[in-house]
């Protein structure tokens, strides 16, 4: 199964979305910051990156322009989410080309799991 990498400050969203997509068979491997995220991308290779934009250290943006940069982590597909309100059409993500989806929280499993699944397709 494919292997998720989850940057994420936020325990709680973290704990709720882990054990959800380890169930239907996912490998899940969880960064508290951007740094530690970047680190982990880069050794682990994942095959889709959820990514929070408000973190303390790197911001997600900062994070998503690092990943595209990067050889080994410029093509890993990324679904943005924030609990902070974007609006739509500022298209603030859609000109990084590793970025797949913005999607607000809290957001449900179910659409979150329909979105990496048309995402892995």
């Amino acid at each position: 199964m494919p292997v998720i990498l989850m940057i994420d400050d936020d325990k709680d969203f973290s704990g709720l979305v882990s054990p959800h997509f380890a169930a239907l068979g996912y490998t899940v491997a969880l960064a508290e910051n951007g740094k530690e995220g970047l680190a982990k991308a880069a050794k682990l290779k994942p095959d889709i990156i959820f990514l929070d934009i408000m973190m303390p250290d790197m911001n997600g943006i900062e994070v998503l322009r690092e990943l595209q940069a990067g050889d080994e982590t410029s093509d890993i597909p990324v679904i943005v989410m924030s609990g902070k309100y974007f609006d739509k059409g500022m298209d603030l993500f859609s000109q990084e080309r590793n970025f797949r989806a913005f999607l607000g929280k809290p957001v449900s499993l179910a659409q979150l799991q329909k979105t990496v699944e048309a995402v892995l397709k």
